[in-house]
């Protein structure tokens, strides 16, 4: 079960790791905690209009949710193996602030019904606060799982590197193929979005002991930090990185992904 924060998130985190789980016959699903209706400068670049209404951001999440099928059915993945949650885009940090345990029970359901043998999830180490705040709530929601997690925005500590999926040039050109379905991101931020169709996936360590709900302080700490590597580039290449490959990979998470 890949959790993705955002559409889009699954294929430029997991897209490699969702071709081989659906070659080898297994059975993905993808849940999306919002719609990414909170996008507000690709919108008004592509709608052309500089105040974005509600109806407007409603209107945006359903493209983008039309987005992220065309991404799945690229990958394999059927549509009855999307869930759409449609928490608020920007918002899921403030629902462990104030002791808001929806997004929990709902991933708790989620997680009793479908029974994954592996979670995929976001990184508490990632710069975007939805990411960070949605490791919290799946570890908060699926305590005795086996759960790996992945970057997006930034990089996690090296000494919890479990893996890597080294793609195919094949699987690689899919990949890029899945990250061009979501066309409302990539038209300010194309060089960036298709920059994660690399040659490998890195996963980590489950973060039972340190994902947590944050302070608005911390939050804010972390948007400076993400705005301003979106700004200047520094997103850097893992294509050279000395990582062990999946293969390697012995217990627990590492031998779901191995299999």
């Amino acid at each position: 079960m890949i959790l993705a924060p955002h559409p889009d998130d699954d294929a430029i985190g997991a897209g490699g790791l969702l071709q081989r789980i659906v070659a080898r016959g297994g059975e993905p699903y993808v849940v999306f905690v919002t719609d990414g209706e909170n996008n507000p400068w690709p919108q008004r670049f592509l709608d052309r209009k500089l105040f974005i209404t509600a109806d407007d951001r409603a209107a945006w999440g359903a493209m983008r949710r039309r987005e992220a099928l065309c991404s799945l059915s690229l990958l394999g993945i059927s549509s009855e193996s999307a869930i759409f949650l449609g928490f608020p885009d920007q918002g899921i940090a403030e629902f462990g602030r104030r002791g808001d345990n929806r997004l929990i029970d709902a991933l708790r359901k989620i997680v009793a019904d479908i029974q994954p043998s592996l979670i995929v999830s976001p990184s508490s180490f990632d710069l975007h606060a939805d990411h960070r705040a949605i490791a919290y709530a799946i570890h908060s929601a699926a305590p005795n799982s086996a759960i790996t997690t992945y970057v997006v925005h930034g990089n996690a500590p090296a000494d919890r590197l479990l893996c890597h999926v080294e793609l195919s040039p094949r699987e690689q050109d899919l990949k890029r193929a899945a990250i061009e379905c979501h066309a409302s991101q990539l038209a300010l931020s194309r060089e960036r979005f298709l920059s994660y169709a690399r040659r490998n996936e890195s996963f980590y360590a489950a973060e039972f002991e340190v994902a947590r709900a944050e302070s608005v302080f911390r939050e804010r700490l972390f948007a400076l930090r993400h705005m301003s590597r979106v700004i200047f580039g520094a997103y850097p290449s893992q294509d050279d990185l000395g990582v062990q490959p999946a293969a390697d990979v012995q217990d627990g998470a590492e031998s779901s992904l191995r299999a």
